[in-house]
């Protein structure tokens, strides 16, 4: 992963970087962490950037570890939130050869697995995904290749709604062919700003978690306006809306040892010959 890139758009974060959580019409994200959150339990903001999401998470957890490849990124997340007493920070590539996350019972992962290399986001997930405890919980929200399509369409029909012919109309496709020297569709590249950038399906993000041990519990669109996609998109274009792809996934439960589940039963038996008092005849 490209440190210098990310140090360099520190100072501009904002202006340069898409917010996932200013943009969110229903608040999706927001009320997937206050649900899986807990006063015991302990969080990690993987990719946190500046830290968008770092009071919503200190709010809803005992402790969170906010990370991030930039350490400029990181020195502005923790000068903006210096207040959140229970939010620790660190510089890390997750992406590296043998990284390591201290164990969470929820993370956050908000538009980081978008780097072209598959290795890469390979290496990076198997991190997140070993770092969660059994049974613990993981938000990943992702750029939707399908919302790209569909942007695409929009623009044809835009194109069309102005007069061009089909053929002009269509040949001036918005980003899923023209942006790329070497066109990547069919690995869900396709150049955001002249950056390639990881486009997923929603069976492709099922795949890769359950290959992980991690459970699909839902899925969800985060819808953006279109103003998000174009500059000054017409009146009559509205719903359907671009998204991101937002999945909760759960981390399968350790396995029963063969000590514990004779101890069950052997509990379970002795429940059985001796009813409560509320149970008996």
């Amino acid at each position: 992963m490209n440190r210098g890139y990310w140090n360099r758009l520190a100072a501009r974060y904002e202006d340069e970087i898409f917010s996932v959580l200013a943009h969110d019409r229903a608040a999706l994200v927001a009320d997937r962490v206050r649900r899986c959150g807990g006063t015991d339990q302990t969080a990690t903001d993987v990719g946190c950037g500046i830290g968008h999401f770092l009071p919503l998470l200190a709010a809803n957890f005992r402790r969170v570890l906010a990370v991030d490849l930039s350490p400029k990124n990181v020195a502005r997340a923790r000068r903006r939130h210096a207040g959140l007493a229970n939010v620790d920070y660190r510089a890390a590539d997750l992406a590296a050869p043998r990284a390591r996350l201290p164990a969470a019972d929820f993370a956050l992962c908000v538009n980081v697995l978008i780097a072209p290399d598959l290795a890469l986001r390979a290496r990076l997930l198997d991190v997140v995904a070993r770092h969660l405890r059994p049974g613990g919980q993981l938000v990943l929200v992702v750029p939707a290749l399908e919302s790209i399509l569909l942007t695409d369409f929009r623009l044809i029909e835009w194109n069309l709604r102005d007069g061009q012919p089909p053929a002009r109309a269509a040949g001036a496709g918005y980003r899923a062919f023209r942006s790329v020297r070497r066109p990547r569709l069919h690995e869900g590249v396709v150049s955001i700003a002249g950056v390639p950038t990881k486009h997923y399906l929603r069976d492709e993000i099922a795949a890769l978690l359950a290959a992980r041990g991690l459970r699909p519990l839902e899925f969800e669109k985060i819808e953006y306006p279109w103003t998000s996609e174009f500059t000054e998109p017409p009146r009559w274009m509205q719903a359907p809306y671009p998204w991101d792809w937002l999945c909760v996934a759960r981390k399968a439960p350790a396995p029963i040892s063969k000590k514990r589940r004779q101890t069950a039963r052997r509990r379970g038996t002795l429940a059985r010959r001796n009813p409560t008092k509320e149970t008996r005849p």
